[in-house]
């Protein structure tokens, strides 16, 4: 059985993938972790800084969220139709 994810990219993201939106089909028991995992393999460059190898949190210069909500761990099980977002903070003052 598998899960579908709708991936939003924004910013350098898209750019690296060459659009803004792409389904993404996985297992059904994967998690935020192996979808942006699959997408470095994918796509390399920008995706690959996603995760921080250290602390296996996502970065905090990318911003991931699980719809709507923001998320630092990637551990969160995705569910089919679940909407993912990847784009960068964008600071304001």
């Amino acid at each position: 059985m598998t899960t579908k994810a709708r991936v939003l990219l924004h910013a350098m993201f898209k750019e690296t993938a060459g659009k803004g939106e792409i389904t993404h089909e996985l297992r059904s028991s994967s998690t935020v972790r192996t979808l942006l995992t699959e997408l470095a393999h994918k796509y390399g460059k920008d995706f690959k800084r996603i995760l921080n190898e250290k602390t296996g949190l996502i970065e905090t210069d990318t911003l991931v969220m699980l719809n709507g909500q923001s998320i630092r761990k990637p551990d969160v099980q995705l569910k089919d139709g679940d909407v993912v977002m990847i784009t960068v903070p964008i600071g304001g003052g």
